[in-house]
């Protein structure tokens, strides 16, 4: 079946399609578009942008298909902006359980992220049920790291390896968690992706993740740490139910910050060049 079906009866050969398209996938013939399977990466402009509706993906859900209404769809610039800046990494959480119908509406900005060539191949695990196993695995990972100096690199070794071993010690004898900071979940996006633009797919969705989130009243904080687990012990990797031939891209922990801030805070100047 081909990616994208075109209605002629109801195509008007206006062309916008073809112009639209970026592998040069539609053409017109007979006053008509016509879609090339071969070329078509399934990206959807043909879809939106056609003004009689005369396209379809018949392998996705026509019903998530949203027309565009500049009342439910646009931004005020500078609140975005001040929303942004507003943003904090959060470390102090409620004891409170994330929605499950909100956790589906941050996986929901994740899957509609873009993605290189709209190879949509991010994967999201959400950590709940095996948390706290997952946390003791991890921060014992990460203090055998801190006792091997062949674990990674010099550079990196010394400047985390104290860190890790106080970790430890800290869960282990003040049961204080500086890894996960007793977030109620934590979400990892994974990829299969092996073009080589993994580390970017996943980096967007994730920054549209936090956005979501945050608009629903959540905060996140990025776990770096957990990856360098993640990648020194492969028993984590079966623990979160990661397939083999899925790379580790990023995770963040998520729920409902038990801290409010007042106020945004300085940043250096940006470093810019006109060229």
């Amino acid at each position: 079946m081909a990616q994208v079906m075109i209605n002629k009866e109801i195509c008007t050969g206006c062309g916008l399609c073809v112009k639209d398209c970026s592998r040069n996938a539609i053409v017109l013939l007979n006053g008509k578009a016509e879609a090339d399977s071969e070329l078509c990466n399934e990206c959807g402009h043909c879809l939106a942008i056609c003004p009689f509706g005369s396209v379809s993906m018949p392998l996705y859900d026509a019903d998530e298909i949203i027309k565009f209404d500049e009342e439910k769809m646009s931004i005020e610039p500078d609140k975005l902006l001040n929303f942004l800046k507003f943003r904090r990494s959060i470390r102090q959480f409620k004891d409170k359980d994330i929605e499950p119908e909100t956790l589906n509406k941050i996986i929901e900005a994740g899957r509609y992220s873009p993605t290189a060539s709209n190879r949509q191949m991010n994967r999201f695990i959400i950590i709940r049920g095996k948390l706290n196993e997952v946390r003791d695995v991890a921060i014992k990972t990460l203090y055998d790291m801190g006792n091997d100096p062949s674990c990674i690199d010099k550079a990196s070794w010394s400047l985390y390896h104290k860190a890790w071993i106080k970790m430890y010690e800290d869960y282990k004898e003040k049961n204080v968690d500086r890894l996960f900071f007793n977030a109620p979940a934590v979400i990892a996006i994974v990829s299969e992706e092996k073009a080589g633009f993994a580390d970017v797919n996943g980096g967007i969705a994730a920054s549209r993740m936090e956005l979501e989130a945050n608009s629903l009243g959540l905060g996140v904080c990025y776990i770096g740490f957990f990856k360098r687990a993640i990648t020194y012990n492969k028993k984590l990797r079966e623990l979160i139910g990661m397939k083999e031939n899925e790379e580790f891209i990023l995770c963040f922990v998520l729920g409902y910050p038990n801290v409010k801030y007042q106020r945004t805070v300085n940043r250096k100047p940006a470093v810019v060049r006109y060229i």
